[in-house]
């Protein structure tokens, strides 16, 4: 039992303790105040700076996608400023204008990339941060996979003049080395080629194609069938993508009377379409009768078309054998370049297409299908030029007029852009050297989309037009 006295202890220490907790509470409920404003501001500041993370990181990526497209024809730099700008607000939560450095390979085809910026703190300033840093990391790869390509290709006499056909070449090289890089062939990517003029070159070996009655008629001379074949417009065929197996073609065979200077002997020839080389009458055969690109039975035929292949060195060769010769009739190289695409004519090309069962279906999955179509002039019909028409005089096309008849093939090429457009086949068209108003605005039309036609007033300008479709063509990912 305890006594009076010691409760009167016992209540003095008690007293005593107590006057020395309230001495110790201040300062433990401000250490405590500290320590949880101090975890509390670092979490908010900390969750200031994910935020700033997460877009940091969608923009650059947005940006190098979107720079990325324009590669070949615009100063990275810029493009990727100009998207992380648009991606980035401004003082997005108080922090700077980010700062974007890019390394390209050399080839173009990995960009890695690297942006940062600060932001400053709003608690942690306490402890004295007054900013943070924030980064992020990118890499975008161009790819090409599951692309069959056309390129029509105007082929015509004219684009002799100005550099047309040089910068053509160039360009033409261009695009492809952008597509395939460094590498001379890429899974399913396919490109082929058909130049053309008044008439387009199928190869000598596809005689099958050819209506063989009609074949044995002629009279080559002293040469032979160089490839080129009629326009299968009698029937209505000049304007779908029908294959021989539906209808034969008829050889391309120029009249003799294409192919002499004026005044001229109409006797010393056994017909309209006879080929008999002009001779002295002591039988030496006259020197401007000699069978040439320009005279006999295959005048003014193309250079012969190349079947879509995968290897890079076999397109850049043929694009570098195009020569300049003939007339124009855009609406061939327009259906030939729907022929080599269009999953009808299977089995008619040989060589790496029947190999790969190419075209492929219209629709297959990761597999697109476009066809690049290029003019320097208006299409044309005349009574002095043979063409896969014949003459004008002829009357193939419903008419003896050349402006109607010039109407009646621009509405064949507009016909035939129509219908790939409507398989899905992209079509991009390009308009060189100012080639006429009427011919510009049927290009625009042909186009898969007004993005998708190019003008080039001069060839110049044709190099950074054909870059613009590459890199359209290209797929653009983020890699990592």
């Amino acid at each position: 039992m305890l006594s009076l006295r010691s409760l009167l202890r016992t209540s003095s220490s008690l007293s005593r303790f107590a006057s020395e907790e309230k001495g110790m509470t201040l300062p433990m409920l401000a250490l405590t105040f500290f320590t949880v404003t101090g975890f509390v501001g670092t979490a908010v500041d900390v969750a200031r700076l994910q935020l700033v993370q997460s877009r940091l990181s969608f923009a650059l990526d947005a940006a190098g996608l979107a720079a990325g497209s324009t590669l070949s024809t615009s100063s990275l730099e810029a493009e990727l400023a100009k998207y992380m700008n648009a991606n980035f607000p401004a003082a997005y939560m108080g922090a700077s204008t980010p700062a974007i450095t890019a390394q390209t390979s050399t080839d173009n085809m990995v960009i890695d990339l690297t942006a940062s910026t600060t932001m400053p703190t709003t608690f942690m300033n306490v402890f004295g941060f007054s900013t943070m840093t924030v980064s992020a990391n990118s890499q975008v790869t161009r790819t090409t996979s599951g692309l069959e390509l056309v390129l029509a290709l105007d082929n015509t006499g004219s684009m002799a003049n100005d550099g047309k056909l040089t910068a053509l070449k160039s360009a033409s090289t261009s695009l492809v080395n952008i597509l395939y890089g460094t590498k001379t062939t890429i899974p399913d990517l396919w490109i082929g080629l058909v130049p053309f003029s008044q008439a387009v070159n199928v190869g000598t070996e596809r005689t099958s194609w050819v209506d063989q009655v009609n074949f044995a008629t002629l009279n080559w001379g002293p040469t032979s069938w160089g490839g080129c074949l009629d326009a299968r417009e009698t029937s209505g065929r000049d304007i779908v993508d029908d294959p021989p197996s539906v209808q034969t073609f008829k050889a391309y065979y120029s009249p003799s009377t294409d192919n002499r200077p004026y005044p001229y002997n109409t006797s010393t020839y056994t017909g309209a379409n006879k080929w008999v080389t002009e001779r002295y009458s002591n039988g030496t055969p006259k020197t401007y009768a000699t069978i040439t690109n320009e005279r006999g039975p295959n005048a003014y035929c193309p250079q012969e078309m190349l079947p879509m292949t995968s290897n890079k060195t076999t397109i850049l060769n043929a694009i570098s054998s195009m020569a300049a010769r003939g007339n124009t009739h855009v609406n061939l190289g327009a259906v030939w370049g729907w022929n080599m695409l269009s999953p009808r004519w299977r089995g008619q090309w040989g060589g790496e297409m029947d190999a790969n069962a190419l075209p492929l279906d219209y629709g297959t999955k990761h597999m697109n299908k476009a066809l690049i179509l290029l003019t320097d002039g208006e299409n044309t019909m005349s009574s002095t030029i043979f063409t896969a028409y014949g003459y004008l005089s002829e009357g193939r096309l419903g008419t003896t007029s050349s402006s109607t008849a010039v109407t009646k093939l621009d509405t064949k090429m507009a016909t035939v852009c129509t219908a790939m457009k409507n398989k899905g086949i992209y079509i991009y068209t390009i308009a060189l050297g100012n080639p006429g108003t009427n011919i510009q605005t049927k290009m625009k039309a042909c186009a898969s989309a007004p993005n998708y036609y190019f003008n080039s007033p001069t060839a110049a300008e044709l190099d950074g037009v054909f870059n613009q479709i590459a890199d359209s063509l290209s797929s653009l990912r983020v890699s990592q």
